[in-house]
């Protein structure tokens, strides 16, 4: 059971082993960038899902809804491809290691999601349309 989580390195930067409080460090930074600029795919969707229910229940106009959409987009595109990429790579070993230590199961987070009964999921984890990124 490894404790440690060790980014490889390359020819000019050697691996980089991390204690559990860098380990902890990193959690709070990449849930704090997921957060931030939204680059969770179950947080779009469920943002969309919200915005259609505002217009629904006629706390917003669909006009309004639909600029705010369009701000968030903008903002989610603002976020450079390079910097979503390192995020991906980022959650993945992490994930990686916490299966390794036996912090979660096996299984991903997306996997349960879409074994779960429609009534159970969270709110826009099902059905609507994700907001594009420019890659």
């Amino acid at each position: 059971m490894t404790k440690t989580l060790i980014l490889t390195g390359d020819n000019n930067i050697p691996a980089l082993p991390m204690t559990e409080a860098q380990i902890n460090h990193l959690r709070r930074l990449l849930a704090w960038l997921r957060c931030a600029y939204m680059l969770d795919e179950h947080m779009q969707r469920g943002f969309v899902q919200g915005a259609a229910l505002s217009v629904q229940h006629g706390a917003a106009t669909p006009e309004r809804a639909g600029e705010i959409l369009q701000q968030q987009a903008e903002k989610i595109n603002q976020v450079p491809a390079y910097v979503r990429q390192a995020h991906k790579m980022l959650s993945k070993a992490l994930l990686e290691h916490d299966k390794r230590s036996g912090v979660v199961e096996g299984c991903r987070s997306d996997e349960n999601l879409q074994a779960m009964p429609v009534s159970e999921q969270p709110a826009g984890a099902a059905g609507a349309k994700r907001i594009q990124r420019n890659q």
